[in-house]
């Protein structure tokens, strides 16, 4: 298999070293002033050719090994060890082999196969699901199993594991049915005529029990118990806009959002009305997202969800998925041409590399290839990204590519290690049917073109991408709590939020859906800002400035670093500085002032601060109490709507520094954070 990139890029450089052709191949390289040039000059240096070299693979898949993966599966299992058999039972579900390529129609339509291998591992990982009572996926798998050929003489005992998970669930009729079904489908088991009497009597029992528990209302509150004691959260249902606010320009904004143009901050998005702690600013799918390998098969590989019993491609043993429904859309997006490829693709560990290729896979070679003349790939007129309805669709790759990529600011040498990286996938391309409908003679040139595009996007990711995240917290143990990286997604509406060393929005990942809202009140007129990493609590102004720099290609000079704000330790908490009502100045007070005729020191106008300071008192009150449920990890949802109030009330009166506005955000941050991507530790 291939090498990892930087091992490439390293090979190529040290050999031009020793040939001394290192310091005239650059100079030659930083003279090709397009993306399409410096792609056509790597692919014609005999060194690249030497150094990238890639075949073809075998998929992995097979049969004999998926059934002894299961038969030790089963070991576990009979020694009631689920957990340990689940992850076996998945193994085997992932290696066996598909012959009948049926899995794309509808889901509740699906054509029924004879792979007996996938069949049988389906129905094991029901039952240890089962076991583990995930009642609703135990369902689910065993609808896989019948659905993969399972054979017809074991279907009772499907049937009647799915009436046990419905009843478990409440679902009386469901399970009324189950059981009929594998009562029905008894006669056909290969039991004696004996077995056969008992095991009809039992489920007549059964199918005549969930008829009167399904006519009893009292009966739900006593079995609530029984439903599904240890499956985890994984996240909450995505937050949606409401319909009424919904941005007509922006369609993954809320209309509280336009767009701001400054000759210093470039495009930026600002509030078109005032927003309030907690409101939404915006839902954005990614145009394409990736997940680092490392965490393939434990998250969906096409929507990042975290996945007990993943569905596998059926054509390679390098992805899997939460559903059929993402099964199918990653083939049709783009994983029918990276399917043969992917190891290869992993190998690289370039996780923004592996993004550019989906999404130049995801636009697909016909229309990149239409659009020649409108999309060259160098950059082009600040007329930026709007579809020709006039409006900036996530789901549109021009306005993923027309997003800064700094290449006028990169050095020739990383320049030169991008356009490697770009042959290298161009490379992988060529084992796959990507360019079947180029013209004869025409080969160089498409590939030149191609790989102009992702070497585009290849720059564009570093400062654009956004990191998919999930937190993995202990409820009463804050120590415990920790977010880990899932993966990064390319978001065109994300993108165009400009950096504060003191944001005003957070992001949460549901899946790869991100969900922005506002954790201060954002005046209408005011830029909505965002955090690239860097946040004046944790690290100094310089410090913040030399982590932005490389990447981002600027000096932060945000109202954190201008004022020089203080790190967490450091910042007040015995008496607060307020806001002046007329110019939002600073207005001190101390024991011996009265505040009835406090001053502002910027604007000197007189105001009245006694209902401000009583209503603060009352407020930090009710903050505390609302903090100690949320570390703790009880009640946080009726815990947030306190949080939200009192942080509102301090953003609008109360100037920074002031510790109980860090502490409050992140309690804050923290309560959103458990709704979206999120593991309970054990």
């Amino acid at each position: 298999m291939a090498k990892d990139m930087e091992r490439i890029q390293k090979a190529i450089r040290d050999e031009l070293q020793k040939k001394q052709e290192y310091v005239k191949t650059m100079k030659e390289f930083s003279a090709k002033g397009t993306n399409e040039q410096r792609v056509n000059f790597v692919l014609s240096l005999p060194v690249v050719k030497k150094q990238i070299h890639l075949e073809d693979y075998d998929n992995g898949k097979d049969a004999e090994e998926s059934c002894q993966i299961r038969s030790k599966g089963n070991q576990f299992f009979q020694k009631k060890n689920y957990l340990k058999s689940l992850k076996l039972y998945t193994a085997s579900v992932l290696k066996a082999p598909v012959t009948n390529m049926k899995c794309f129609d509808e889901v509740d339509s699906m054509v029924e196969t004879k792979d007996v291998d996938l069949a049988n591992a389906y129905a094991n990982r029901s039952a240890a699901l089962f076991h583990l009572k995930d009642y609703a996926a135990c369902i689910w798998n065993a609808e896989l199993a019948f659905r993969f050929g399972y054979p017809k003489e074991n279907h009772y005992k499907l049937h009647d594991r799915q009436g046990k998970c419905y009843r478990k669930l409440h679902d009386f009729s469901k399970a009324k049915i189950s059981f009929q079904t594998a009562l029905d489908c008894v006669d056909s088991s290969l039991l004696d005529e004996k077995k056969k009497r008992n095991l009809s009597h039992d489920l007549q029992r059964q199918v005549e029990e969930v008829t009167s528990e399904g006519s009893n209302l009292d009966l739900e509150d006593k079995m609530e118990e029984d439903s599904g004691q240890i499956v985890n959260h994984f996240h909450a249902d995505v937050p949606e806009i409401d319909k009424r606010f919904m941005n007509s320009v922006f369609l993954s904004a809320s209309s509280n959002v336009s767009l701001r143009e400054s000759a210093e901050m470039g495009r930026g998005l600002m509030a078109s009305t005032d927003i309030r702690v907690g409101d939404i600013v915006a839902v954005e799918k990614p145009y394409a997202s990736v997940n680092l390998s490392e965490k393939e098969g434990d998250y969906c590989s096409h929507c990042s969800k975290r996945i007990n019993s993943p569905v596998p491609c059926q054509q390679c043993c390098d992805v899997a998925y939460c559903s059929l429904q993402c099964q199918e859309e990653a083939w049709t997006e783009y994983h029918k041409t990276e399917c043969k490829i992917i190891r290869h693709v992993q190998n690289m560990k370039s996780k923004l590399g592996h993004l550019a290729l989906r999404m130049v896979l995801k636009a697909g070679y016909p229309f990149l290839i239409q659009g020649r003349s409108n999309l060259s790939a160098e950059d082009v007129t600040e007329n930026i990204g709007y579809n020709r309805n006039g409006c900036y669709d996530s789901e549109d790759y021009n306005a993923l590519y027309n997003l800064v990529n700094h290449g006028d600011k990169r050095t020739p040498e990383d320049l030169f290690n991008k356009a490697v990286q770009s042959v290298y996938l161009l490379r992988c391309l060529k084992l796959t049917p990507f360019f079947k409908d180029c013209p004869a003679g025409q080969e160089m040139d498409a590939e030149s073109y191609i790989g102009g595009h992702i070497l585009r996007q290849i720059q564009m990711l570093p400062c654009n991408a956004h990191e998919i995240s999930e937190i993995q917290w202990k409820p009463g143990d804050p120590t415990a709590t920790e977010t880990i990286e899932i993966g990064s997604g390319a978001y065109a509406l994300l993108s165009l939020i400009n950096h504060s060393c003191d944001p005003s929005v957070v992001r949460h990942t549901y899946g790869n859906v991100c969900v922005v809202r506002a954790i201060k009140s954002i005046k209408k007129g005011e830029e909505i800002l965002d955090n690239y990493g860097a946040l004046y609590p944790l690290t100094v102004r310089e410090e913040r400035r030399a982590k932005l720099r490389p990447q981002y290609f600027f000096d932060c000079n945000c109202d954190a670093c201008q004022l020089d704000l203080p790190l967490y330790f450091d910042i007040p908490e015995d008496v607060p500085v307020f806001k002046c009502e007329n110019c939002s100045g600073p207005v001190f007070i101390s024991q011996e002032s009265h505040l009835a005729d406090s001053e502002c020191s910027s604007c000197h106008q007189k105001q009245d601060l006694t209902k401000t300071v009583t209503r603060l008192q009352e407020s930090t009150s009710e903050y505390h109490a609302a903090l100690e449920q949320v570390l703790a990890g009880i009640d946080m949802q009726a815990s947030l709507e306190v949080l939200l109030s009192h942080l509102e009330f301090l953003t609008l009166h109360i100037s920074l520094p002031w510790r109980d506005i860090n502490n409050c955000q992140e309690a804050i941050k923290q309560c959103f954070a458990t709704q979206a991507n999120s593991y309970i530790l054990p």
